[in-house]
């Protein structure tokens, strides 16, 4: 049945930020108007709890404070006596955060990505503070954050250029700069009263970082041992150890904070450890099912809740109830699921907080044969199909968050984050099955995939995981689930776009220079290369482009004629393999970010299509004459259905566009 058939093929984007176009409003020609553009709203919701603090209010009342994934992320605080909902806010330029800090009394600050924007939130006033971004333009991401009562200075840490900063109340903002040389990601941070510290988590490889504020000294402090371990995933000082959670070994290291020695290590699967207990002189800690409590003199470990904790515990705090009795609090995983653990008569119990579901940033759209759009879901990997015909979408099991798509004997072949797996999904039966994966090369994004026609094989690009040098080129037999595997194909570089020319029997295909750990974009350039189709064992050949320190080329798209059209960062091109570049023009001034951001196709109608930076393009190669479809500069991935019919997403919302 033609309806139960599907054919997708997705181009990676992600939009860190938007920048204007290169040409003036002038030139912009009216290419479509808003009764051809229809916004078909957002295609998935979710609970998704990125993180969550506790605390109270000026009348003592418990509370969380939840970080809610979504577009825009929403900051959302209950009661933990009554489970009411308190207060629900947006945070306005972010998609999710990473950590919520309680700052002074009745202020919290929140670290947010993709924009790294700080936020400030006072409890009593119900007040949402926007503050700003703490350091430069590349960095996306506020990991975690600290807060030093003694100087009233709230520290953090960001990616991808391991910064590290600090906030002061009404002073702002000062950068440290790279805490240490060549790393991209500080992840974790910890600060030290006793001797005016801060300790960082930094990789890849994976560092400790001691840095003495005052006399602004760095020192590295973790033992060779450990450095194979992928991040410090949390950093905790309670008296004068440092604990240090390592990932994914899933052990904490205690650290004597003035020796800067290992005093003890042990099991844990919980995101770091408690605060200091306010009944005994003891801090508690996750692993597995259980609780434990850990005391601070003897070292010793006691099982305190016995298999019953249903996740991972990912924050902890210490509330009093109705009763006046203390609690250790924890939230659990990723949903609504909190536990309380009485100190006083030892109960544990486990709960729902009941929380508003938020539309989920889309990251990839595709269609099959009948014109029906899958969603994919970023983070939560959450998938929808929109049916036209009904004007309808139906939600359904998640299946990873995808990187690229194809469409073979009638079924959806999903290249899937992390582990760069391909999922083969039936979509007459809604099953899915893991076929394949790239782990154990290194990889974790198969960021292009592309079916080769008339055959059964699969052509995956992909992009190593975080540390690893050098992406793979997979040409995977579906029927057999047998792959020819090419390492470093294209040495130190990502393979993020792919493209098929009848005309030449080739694939081409497009990379990006972030392809090794620490490159310096000012000094490679991505590369455009091609082969012979269906041969495994054939070698790239990389065309010579007249283009200069170029980070992607995100989207390729190849004419009837043998005409090969590509983005080139900002810039559309046209390859004429007889000629060589015969078209090229800059869309926008530059593009941001770490990962490729712009999609390309042919329409029905001959023009060429395509979104960079968030900005909608068409161009008539016949005369040249480039158009922008769209006023509003949101557009992050743009696709075509078999009968013609546009689609778009701007995050949240799928769009319709009738050309």
């Amino acid at each position: 049945m033609k309806g139960k058939r599907i054919i997708s093929c997705i181009v990676f984007m992600l939009i860190a930020a938007l920048c204007f176009s290169s040409a003036s409003l002038s030139d912009v020609q009216a290419a479509g108007t808003k009764s051809n553009m229809v916004n078909l709203g957002p295609q998935l919701t979710n609970i998704n709890v990125s993180t969550a603090t506790f605390g109270t209010d000026s009348n003592g009342e418990p509370l969380m404070f939840s970080i809610l994934q979504g577009l825009p992320a929403r900051l959302v605080v209950t009661n933990l006596n009554t489970q009411e909902l308190v207060d629900s806010q947006p945070l306005v330029g972010a998609t999710t955060g990473w950590s919520i800090k309680q700052g002074a009394k009745g202020i919290y600050y929140i670290g947010t990505t993709p924009n790294e924007l700080l936020f400030k939130y006072e409890v009593n006033e119900k007040k949402l503070t926007k503050i700003g971004k703490p350091t430069t333009k590349n960095s996306t991401v506020i990991w975690d954050m600290d807060y030093a009562a003694n100087n009233k200075t709230l520290y953090g840490v960001s990616s991808y250029e391991a910064r590290v900063f600090k906030y002061v109340d009404g002073k702002g903002f000062y950068d440290y700069g790279t805490i240490s040389k060549g790393k991209k990601n500080a992840k974790s941070v910890a600060y030290s009263p006793q001797n005016n510290s801060l300790f960082i988590g930094v990789s890849s490889p994976v560092e400790l970082i001691a840095f003495d504020l005052k006399g602004r000294k760095t020192q590295s402090i973790l033992p060779s041992q450990y450095k194979k371990e992928k991040e410090i995933q949390a950093l905790d000082i309670v008296n004068n150890l440092l604990f240090v959670k390592l990932n994914p070994s899933a052990q904490i290291l205690s650290i004597d904070i003035n020796t800067k020695k290992i005093v003890g290590k042990f099991s844990a699967s919980s995101f770091g450890v408690s605060a200091k207990s306010p009944v005994e002189n003891v801090v508690y800690y996750g692993y597995k099912q259980s609780i434990y409590s850990y005391d601070l003199q003897t070292k010793k470990k006691i099982e305190v809740v016995k298999g019953k904790v249903p996740g991972t515990i990912v924050s902890f705090g210490f509330i009093k109830d109705e009763n006046d009795d203390y609690k250790l609090v924890g939230k659990l995983g990723s949903n609504e699921r909190y536990f309380t653990y009485n100190l006083e008569s030892k109960e544990f119990k486990h709960d729902l907080m009941q929380l508003p579901p938020q539309p989920i940033e889309l990251h990839h759209i595709g269609t099959d044969w009948d014109g029906n759009v899958y969603s994919s879901g970023f983070l939560n990997g959450s998938m929808g199909i929109y049916f036209p015909s009904m004007d309808r979408t139906e939600r359904k099991n998640p299946t990873g968050q995808v990187e690229g798509m194809a469409y073979l004997n009638d079924k959806v072949y999903l290249g899937v984050y992390p582990e760069a797996k391909i999922i083969e999904y039936d979509p007459v039966y809604e099953s899915s099955q893991n076929i394949f994966n790239l782990k154990q090369y290194g990889q974790d994004r198969p960021t292009a995939v592309l079916h080769l026609p008339n055959t059964d094989k699969l052509y995956i690009g992909t992009t190593p995981r975080t540390g690893i040098r050098g992406s793979t080129l997979a040409i995977l037999d579906v029927s057999t689930k047998k792959a020819n595997i090419k390492r470093q194909f294209i040495p130190d570089q990502s393979i993020i776009s792919l493209a098929y020319s009848g005309k030449q029997k080739k694939v081409y295909g497009g990379t990006s220079v972030f392809g090794k750990p620490n490159v310096d974009p000012s000094k490679t350039n991505a590369k455009l290369f091609t082969l012979p189709a269906g041969q495994t064992n054939a070698k790239a050949t990389v065309l010579n482009l007249p283009f200069k320190n170029i980070r992607f080329y995100s989207a390729l798209a190849v004419a009837a004629d043998g005409t090969v059209w590509g983005l080139a960062d900002e810039i559309l091109f046209a390859y004429d393999p007889s000629k060589g570049i015969v078209y090229s023009k800059a869309i926008v001034k530059d593009v941001s970010g770490h990962t490729p951001n712009g999609s390309l196709l042919i329409g029905k109608d001959g023009a060429i299509y395509g979104a960079v930076e968030g900005t909608m393009f068409k161009l008539n190669p016949k005369d040249n004459k480039l158009t922008y479809p769209r006023k509003e500069k949101n557009v992050k991935q743009l696709i075509q259905s078999p009968d013609g019919t546009l689609y778009f997403h701007d995050g949240v919302n799928l769009w319709k566009y009738s050309i």
